[in-house]
């Protein structure tokens, strides 16, 4: 299944949060801003994200890109850092754009659901937007300066889940891994901002995970 990509227009009110709660991020310090933008699977952090990025330039990048299935040995239910390849989304795209340089990396294959697929590339800006479940996980906190929690209420995000993904692909276990992740590693609390997600999603867009 493709991630979903860029908004399609100036932002909802969410994304209007976000530009502002920005500004006022970068009124206390200098240099490179990088924000995560997380929340659970079909919460509308994608749109969100790109039109934010549409409206302020910022570069973006998506953890979806960085999805990887956990290894055979891996214990029945995998925590959530088997699910992303935190160390490339590290040293490929984190490190890279905060030192002002492009990053290029290559994408998990979702049409095939295994290995990698062609090269995204990713300009530098002033402005970084990680988006995605796990962008604000500790294994990235020290690259990352604000975290940004997409609140959409369960019974929306299943519906959004069901028109999206059929039953019988779905990832049980990531599921899992994603509600123990914010119950337990990042709870909404843990956030500097948090956004509502239930008008963020436009008809037609399609999801990443599970």
């Amino acid at each position: 299944m493709t991630p979903a990509r860029r908004g399609s227009g100036p932002g909802g009110p969410a994304a209007r949060r976000v530009i502002s709660a920005v500004a006022t991020w970068r009124a206390g310090q200098s240099g490179v801003l990088v924000v995560a933008i997380d929340g659970h699977g079909t919460a509308g952090k994608s749109t969100i994200a790109g039109d934010v990025a549409d409206t302020t330039g910022a570069a973006l990048v998506h953890t979806d890109d960085f999805f990887q299935p956990p290894p055979a040995s891996a214990a029945a239910q995998p925590p959530l850092p088997q699910y992303y390849d935190w160390r490339r989304i590290r040293t490929q795209a984190l490190e890279p754009l905060r030192a002002q340089r492009r990053a290029a990396f290559r994408r998990f294959d979702w049409s095939r659901g295994t290995g990698l697929d062609g090269v995204v590339t990713v300009g530098p800006a002033d402005l970084i937007l990680l988006e995605g479940v796990f962008s604000a996980s500790p294994e990235l906190s020290d690259l990352v300066d604000r975290s940004v929690f997409v609140d959409t209420p369960e019974h929306e995000r299943l519906r959004r889940l069901r028109v999206q993904v059929t039953p019988e692909n779905w990832d049980a276990d990531w599921l899992i891994a994603q509600q123990a992740y914010f119950d337990l590693t990042r709870p909404p609390s843990s956030f500097d901002l948090i956004v509502s997600g239930t008008s963020s999603v436009r008809a037609g867009l399609q999801g990443g995970t599970p």
